[in-house]
């Protein structure tokens, strides 16, 4: 199948925010930022996945940190009752303290990029959700999520990301490690879904680099570009 338009949602690139204390509210130290923000930031998501200039090509990049609000996150998730919901108050041993005057401006962030994915988005169109993970997590080097609803994208969208990732080397899962994919409320009709990279595949996890001595026949970037113009209906 090929789209009208494909959106990028990338909800999790930024580590903008994190020393605002008005967004903030975390005591950051050494460990939290290299055990826990450098760890769950979704590194280079901004060179992987912007190979293709179609015109159709459409993104939409959440501007601060996952830690400051997670813009992936449903309404009412039911991670809120591990504090890792919209608003992140618990991590990993780290308690943060939101004063009651910030949530709302807080919480209109998360509105703002709902707002933003569905005025990019259209009938026909392919919402991407762009994320990398970390190596410990799988040894799957792609993974393949979507929702078993009706933004479940067409077996010839699932069966050519696949062959397209497995022809060049990789592994891919299929919900696995992750699974579902982003779904904003419209009134039209669009398919949606995620392509989760794991971050062996492409960059070296203690320095963040990007790698250059690949063991697989594309490049992550060039197999992601190849994909999206597969299938995009643009000429």
């Amino acid at each position: 199948m090929q789209y009208n338009r494909i959106v990028l949602n990338e909800p999790h690139a930024s580590i903008e925010g994190l020393y605002d204390n008005q967004l903030s509210f975390w005591e950051i130290d050494d460990k939290f930022v290299n055990d826990i923000v450098l760890k769950w930031t979704d590194w280079h998501t901004d060179y992987l996945f912007h190979g293709c200039r179609k015109k159709c090509v459409r993104t939409v990049r959440f501007p601060y940190s996952r830690f400051i609000v997670d813009a992936e996150r449903l309404w009412n998730d039911p991670l809120e009752k591990q504090g890792q919901g919209i608003l992140y108050q618990h991590m990993e041993g780290y308690v943060r303290s939101i004063p009651a005057d910030r949530v709302d401006s807080l919480l209109n962030l998360w509105h703002s990029h709902q707002d933003k994915l569905r005025y990019n988005l259209c009938e026909n169109a392919l919402l991407l959700d762009c994320h990398s993970f970390p190596s410990h997590m799988s040894d799957v080097d792609i993974c393949i999520g979507f929702n078993q609803d009706w933004s479940k994208p067409c077996k010839t969208t699932i069966e050519t990301a696949v062959n397209l990732f497995e022809e060049n080397g990789y592994k891919v899962g299929i919900n696995d490690p992750y699974s579902n994919s982003e779904t904003p409320e419209c009134p039209f009709y669009y398919q949606s879904m995620m392509l989760e990279i794991n971050k062996k595949a492409y960059m070296e996890e203690s320095t963040l680099r990007i790698k250059r001595d690949l063991k697989y026949s594309m490049s992550i970037r060039d197999v992601v570009t190849k994909l999206i113009v597969l299938l995009s209906a643009e000429k």
